[in-house]
């Protein structure tokens, strides 16, 4: 009887101390959890498997130069500046053009009209006489030489070139038709004439363009106009060639709004010095201003609800909500004024099945306990 009743204190004893051992060893689990618990309270953790599926990305947050940006639409038109237009020089028939495809180049010397021309020809006439009275005068050599002179000088007002005075010099005949020269190099814009019409001193023949340079014509609304104040740079793509960028300058502001509008037209030059570029192309102006140095993150990074948030990828993969105050944004980029720390990795693909994953464990609770 008293060996049973040894057995039994022997059992015992050892049972409570097992029964010890297991409650200290989970009073201890309970407090690495619950330490562990403290430490990830605002922290969630996914799989890797989750991350394959949700394609969830990350990219460091950097510190680097950003601008606001506007983009406007706008049209190429002639920089008027550079068309010219040249007129009859004398009156007379059109007898022929040189010229008469639109859009057509013209090179700077090149004939663009000849015109059968009655006043023409008899300034003609007085200067071939001239010349003879000159060669034949013996006493009053000096006079015959200012008269020749006198006609000489009439030819070269007509525009005459020096080749064509030579020409009658060596025929010793008048020219009927005479050519005419274009004084500059430029595209054909407008041909008002026909072949075969009459024109007097200064009809309009015909209007080149130097497209060297262009206008581009566009609009700002009325609560956009102060941005040409901030000192934009402007960039120009045109939708004909995508990803090639040109400088461009404002050359007019129209100081008053468009009548029945709230618009304000603006024109901005660009250099096409490969001629390129033709009047009447869609462009695409990207006005940028307020250009500094400062923290950054894609936009695609940015939760746009009742608060402005980010997700946060630390070191040992786990992910983190933070609440965030933003600054100025292009179209890709936007300034963070606070909530993160250049260099944090910031999630930019995947953000929202990490919200939705964190509403899930918390039992669709709301965002407390987020890091400003």
């Amino acid at each position: 009887m008293k060996q049973m009743n040894k057995i039994f204190s022997t059992i015992f004893l050892v049972t409570t101390v097992i029964m010890l051992m297991i409650s200290c060893s989970s009073e201890k689990k309970k407090e690495i959890q619950e330490e562990s618990t403290g430490k990830h309270s605002n922290m969630l953790s996914i799989s890797d498997k989750d991350r394959l599926l949700a394609n969830i990305k990350s990219e460091s947050a950097l510190v680097k130069t950003i601008s606001e940006m506007t983009t406007l639409i706008g049209k190429t038109a002639i920089d008027e500046r550079k068309m010219e237009a040249i007129t009859s020089r004398v009156k007379g028939r059109l007898d022929k053009l040189f010229v008469v495809n639109p859009g057509e180049y013209v090179e700077k010397g090149q004939a663009i009209y000849s015109i059968y021309s009655e006043e023409l020809l008899s300034d003609q006439n007085d200067y071939l006489r001239a010349i003879e009275q000159y060669n034949n005068s013996i006493a009053q050599k000096d006079i015959a030489k200012q008269l020749l002179e006198a006609a000489r000088k009439k030819l070269l007002l007509w525009t005459i070139t020096e080749a064509q005075i030579k020409e009658i010099e060596t025929s010793k005949k008048p020219t009927p038709l005479m050519k005419f020269y274009s004084p500059n190099s430029g595209y054909l814009i407008e041909l008002p004439v026909r072949e075969g019409e009459y024109v007097d001193i200064g009809t309009p023949i015909l209007k080149i363009a130097d497209l060297s340079s262009l206008w581009i014509e566009t609009q700002l609304y009325s609560d956009e106009i102060k941005y040409l104040e901030q000192n934009p740079s402007l960039l120009v793509e045109f939708e004909a060639y995508p990803n090639e960028m040109y400088k461009g300058a404002i050359v007019f502001d129209n100081p008053s709004l468009e009548d029945d509008q709230k618009v304000n037209l603006i024109r901005v030059q660009v250099n096409s010095n490969s001629n390129k570029l033709k009047p009447g192309m869609m462009a695409y102006l990207y006005l940028k201003r307020n250009e500094k140095k400062t923290l950054v993150i894609p936009k695609s990074a940015l939760l746009l609800e009742s608060t402005t948030s980010v997700w946060v990828e630390d070191g040992d993969g786990m992910f983190e909500q933070r609440m965030v105050k933003t600054g100025i944004e292009n179209k890709k980029e936007v300034e963070i004024l606070s909530g993160i720390k250049p260099g944090e990795k910031v999630v930019v693909s995947g953000a929202y099945f990490l919200k939705s994953e964190s509403v899930i464990r918390q039992g669709g609770g709301d965002m407390g306990g987020m890091k400003m």
